[in-house]
């Protein structure tokens, strides 16, 4: 009798460490996916050039740390909840962006906050193709 007892706890025990398991590896499996469909996530860009075809090219830049810290720089932070955030030094936008599986972001424009002698940097609105290319961001807008 107690030998059945003892398989039978056993087995429970194997079966709660096998639904353990598969939970665990169902919930990786989702995060990496997630990770995978947002490359823009957790990413700060530096405005390198804008084109008179509307596209423009940024640098990698090292992240900015919002509210502690004000870019120096003219930038483009992507957060991992779908806001981002760009201005310079004397300009701040706060907007939402989404990502599409077919290498395209949308960007929304949002809140701003701007001192009184700082010119407003060109908006970046819309729905733009992207591409991540060796430490550079390439966005092409979107032609309707």
């Amino acid at each position: 009798m107690i030998s059945i007892y003892y398989k039978t706890n056993i087995n429970n025990l194997n079966m709660k460490k096998f639904i353990l398991t598969c939970m665990v590896t169902a919930f990786s499996l989702v995060s990496v996916a997630n990770a995978q469909t947002n490359r823009l996530a957790k990413t700060t860009w530096e405005l390198e050039k804008r084109n008179t075809d509307g596209s423009i090219v940024f640098k990698k830049a090292k992240p900015i740390k919002f509210p502690d810290e004000q870019g120096k720089f003219n930038f483009l932070q992507f957060e991992a909840d779908k806001n981002y955030h760009t201005g310079n030094s004397c300009f701040h936008m706060m907007g939402n962006y989404n990502v599409y599986s077919d290498g395209q972001v949308e960007i929304s424009e949002g809140i701003a906050d701007m001192s009184s002698d700082c010119k407003e940097p060109k908006a970046i609105s819309g729905t733009y193709d992207f591409k991540i290319d060796k430490g550079l961001l390439t966005l092409t807008p979107v032609k309707n």
